[in-house]
């Protein structure tokens, strides 16, 4: 997998292909602690209904600083994430 196709990934991580998947697979033999390849890879069992994900879940969850957000990226169809600060600027709009 080049850079190029990794990159692309990350920012359309429902456009994978099983190809594509297994092709990370072995960026992840190479790099284990490269999170964005970790949760896309998971990405790409769970919208082929691979009989690996659930082992792999386990292991990306140990990887996983924030386990809800690598849920949220994984169920969702689109992925937003909100960090604390965007939520305090939130807050904060909410009470002026």
């Amino acid at each position: 997998m080049n850079l190029s196709d990794f990159t692309y990934l990350l920012c359309h991580p429902n456009a994978i292909t099983s190809a594509q998947t297994q092709e990370l697979e072995v960026v992840l033999k190479e790099f284990p602690y490269l999170q964005s390849a970790r949760a896309i890879y998971l990405k790409g069992l769970y919208n082929q209904n691979n009989y690996k994900y659930n082992s792999e879940l386990k292991i990306s969850a140990a990887y996983t600083t924030d386990r809800t957000i690598l849920f949220n990226f994984i169920t969702s169809k689109i992925f937003k994430s909100i960090s604390s600060t965007d939520l305090k600027k939130i807050e904060a709009l909410k009470e002026i």
